[in-house]
C-alpha cells in the first residue's frame, strides 16, 4: 500500500516540476518579447477567458492604449501585433492557473486519505501559500510597469522569479525524500555544506539574473570579459542611493 502511495505522491511531484519549469520557460519568454504589461488587469476566475470576438480584441486593445508602455514606446502598434504580446501573458497566465488546479486537488485529494505525514502536510501547506502568493506577486510586478514608466520594478521581477525557483526547489527535495529516505538523508548529511553553498550561488546568480533582465543591463556594454576598458565598471554602485544603490 504504501509503494502505490508513494507512486502516485510522486508521480504528482514530477508533474508539478515540469509544468513549473515550462512555467518559468514561458516567463522568460513572456519578458523577452516585452509582453507582459498587455493585459492591464487582473481577473481570478474571468481572466481565464481571453477575446472571442473582434470587439472584444478591439476593447482590450483600448484598455492597453491608456497605460505608458503603448503611449511611450509601442504608439503605432497594430492590433495584430498586440494580439501577439497578449497571447504570450495570457499563456503565462493560464498556466499559473493551470498549476494551482494541478496541485491542489491531488493536494486535497491526498490529504483526506491521510498520506502525508504531519510534516509533509506543512511543508505542501506552505508550498500551496507560495503558490497562493505568486499570483498576487505577479500581479503587484505588473502594477509598477502601469505607472508612470512603462518597465516592470527589476526588483520585483526578482522576487516573482526567486520564489518560483524556491517552490521548484522544495518539490525536488520532496521528490528526493520520496525515492529513498534512508539515501538521501546519509548524502545530505555527508554534502549538506557544498549543498547549501552551491544552492545559495545559484539563489544570488537567479536574483540578479533577473536584476539584469528588468533593467536590460545586459546592453550597457558590447566588449567581453571586460566592461568596456575595465572588468569593473567605473560607478559600479551608485553611493547616493545608499542601500538601495547596491541593487
Amino acid at each position: 500500500m504504501y509503494k502505490s502511495e508513494n507512486f502516485q505522491i510522486s508521480l504528482w511531484l514530477v508533474s508539478l516540476m515540469s509544468i513549473i519549469l515550462l512555467m518559468i520557460i514561458v516567463g522568460g519568454l513572456t519578458r523577452l518579447t516585452e509582453s507582459g504589461l498587455s493585459m492591464v488587469d487582473w481577473r481570478l476566475f474571468m481572466g481565464t477567458i481571453p477575446p472571442l470576438s473582434h470587439g472584444d480584441w478591439l476593447k482590450v486593445f483600448e484598455d492597453y492604449k491608456q497605460y505608458p508602455e503603448y503611449q511611450i514606446k509601442n504608439i503605432n502598434m497594430t492590433l495584430s501585433e498586440f494580439k501577439y504580446i497578449f497571447w504570450w501573458e495570457y499563456g503565462h497566465r493560464v498556466l499559473g492557473r493551470l498549476i494551482g488546479i494541478i496541485f491542489i486537488i491531488p493536494f486535497i485529494y491526498f490529504a483526506l486519505k491521510k498520506y502525508f505525514s504531519n510534516e509533509e502536510l506543512y511543508s505542501y501547506s506552505f508550498l500551496l501559500f507560495l503558490g497562493g502568493s505568486q499570483g498576487i506577486i505577479g500581479w503587484w510586478m505588473v502594477k509598477s510597469g502601469l505607472d508612470v514608466n512603462p518597465y516592470v520594478s527589476h526588483l520585483r521581477l526578482a522576487i516573482h522569479l526567486i520564489i518560483a525557483q524556491i517552490i521548484l526547489s522544495l518539490i525536488f527535495y520532496l521528490f528526493l525524500k520520496r525515492l529513498d529516505i534512508g539515501i538521501y538523508k546519509n548524502n545530505f548529511s555527508s554534502h549538506k555544506t557544498f549543498f547549501i553553498f552551491f544552492n545559495i550561488i545559484i539563489f544570488f546568480t537567479v536574483i540578479y539574473g533577473a536584476f539584469m533582465a528588468g533593467l536590460d543591463a545586459g546592453k550597457s556594454f558590447n566588449t567581453w570579459p571586460k566592461m568596456g576598458d575595465n572588468y569593473i565598471p567605473e560607478n559600479l554602485i551608485f553611493i547616493e542611493d545608499r542601500l538601495f544603490g547596491f541593487f
